[in-house]
């Protein structure tokens, strides 16, 4: 199969700092020949373009990690040096990469497989057909979901219908006007998208780059929980779980002493993907605070699993990606554990909500160490939970979509601050920075509105 129209598009489509001359171009339609289920399920397989280089700004901006002043310096990309700092210009002229036209790759790659489904004769091998269908959903929806993290305000069932989205591109036509949805209808189309994923998906998957059910089940509970919906969050966390191919892993049958001892695709990752390799994330310039690295139990494996003392410094070996230097962003199952535990505590069942925290917590720690956590007030019980759940989810691109969701709530806000060389940066609850700017490029070539920054 020659993919060199898709690879051509998807690497200049529509908004990945192109020009118009590009877009006015013709691609010759004798390069187009996905006439299989084989072809599309090979562009769906592409883990270059589909599993790879997810958004790296929330996490660069978030408070998982800092710098010394001597390291950030040092970085010469304007990007990745302001959004440390939550800077008003992030991109000072320069074209960024990744965060926006990385996403909308996906996108264009999901559309055209379910626009090239529909030359496909169904009845020939329904179950692989539905399959395919059912992941170019899941991607779509998975990228706008990416997208509505940085680019979007936080949901707020009040605004939402009025607060700026995203573009929601549903074509491959790189020539439809582009218009920014509202925030409202972007949850829409993801939940709608990854609901309609679910009948289709397989239970099984043969590689976790590949979305099954218990992939949609995930993202739908995480969507949930931003939304602040902890009923239909705690149902789809449920649903998940109950999977018979999950289970968490006991930290007891793991060597943590290994330089690298979380491995790729294992037990509990539920869906693979990996966040792009910024500069701030090598390993000598990243630094984790050692309050929050004591934060952890000396019994905990965490704490000798996950961190390493180099030069004085704390650093993080706990990715689910293994040795690779890409941090893992995908779905796993803690993650889906420590949503249901959150919404039952918010849905006023405590007790239910810290039994489903201790089960996690119990693979976690040496054997017999662990007492369980009990609490019946409801406050005293979320912020355990919320504690947890920021040990837990270290590094995966979580945490600044937490940031975002808890900064509602002004017993759950927080004020990051960033010190260097003796001046100090801040980012207070619900500033303007917390949603980044879309770079100029695509402003001026599709006319949508900019997002404001301080």
């Amino acid at each position: 199969m020659k993919l060199k129209y898709y690879v051509l598009l998807a690497a200049f489509s529509f908004l990945i700092s192109c020009k118009k001359d590009f877009l006015s171009a013709k691609p010759d339609l004798n390069l187009v020949v996905p006439t299989t289920l084989k072809d599309l399920q090979a562009l769906l397989d592409n883990a270059d373009i589909m599993n790879s280089f997810m958004p790296d700004l929330g996490e660069i901006s978030a408070d998982d990690y800092y710098m010394s002043y001597s390291a950030w310096n040092s970085i010469s990309y304007p990007k990745e040096k302001n959004a440390y700092i939550w800077a008003k210009d992030l991109y000072e002229g320069t074209i960024p990469y990744g965060d926006w036209s990385y996403m909308y790759r996906i996108v264009f790659y999901a559309n055209n497989v379910l626009e090239d489904l529909q030359k496909v004769t169904r009845s020939n091998d329904p179950e692989t057909y539905d399959h395919i269908q059912g992941a170019a959903l899941f991607f779509r929806a998975y990228a706008f979901y990416q997208l509505s993290q940085l680019f979007c305000v936080p949901y707020s069932a009040t605004t939402a219908s009025h607060d700026l989205g995203i573009p929601l591109r549903l074509h491959s036509d790189i020539n439809l006007p582009t218009t920014r949805a509202s925030v409202s209808y972007t949850y829409s189309r993801i939940l709608s998208d990854l609901a309609a994923s679910i009948p289709l998906l397989p239970n099984a998957v043969a590689y976790k780059t590949r979305p099954g059910k218990t992939a949609a089940y995930a993202m739908l509970s995480k969507v949930y929980l931003l939304m602040q919906n902890y009923k239909q969050s705690l149902l789809y966390a449920d649903s998940a779980i109950r999977q018979p191919t999950n289970e968490l892993i006991d930290f007891n049958t793991i060597n943590v002493t290994d330089a690298h001892p979380m491995r790729q695709n294992n037990q509990e990752v539920i869906f693979q993907t990996t966040l792009d390799y910024p500069r701030n994330f090598i390993s000598s310039y990243m630094y984790i605070d050692s309050n929050l690295y004591n934060s952890y139990s000396d019994s905990d494996y965490r704490k000798r699993g996950w961190f390493v003392l180099n030069n004085a410094h704390l650093n993080f070996k706990g990715s689910y990606n293994g040795s690779s230097p890409y941090l893992f962003s995908g779905l796993a199952l803690d993650e889906v554990y420590l949503n249901k535990a959150e919404c039952l505590i918010r849905l006023g069942q405590s007790e239910e909500g810290m039994n489903t925290l201790n089960t996690l917590l119990q693979k976690r720690f040496v054997s017999g160490t662990f007492s369980n956590i009990s609490s019946s007030d409801t406050q005293e019980a979320l912020t355990i939970v919320l504690k947890e759940r920021r040990k837990e989810l270290l590094m995966r691109g979580i945490r600044w979509s937490d940031l975002r969701r808890l900064n509602t709530d002004p017993q759950t806000a927080k004020t990051l601050i960033r010190i260097l060389n003796g001046q100090q940066y801040e980012l207070k609850p619900n500033s303007p920075n917390y949603v980044f700017p879309i770079e100029d490029d695509v402003i001026k070539l599709t006319g949508i509105e900019q997002n404001p920054r301080e």
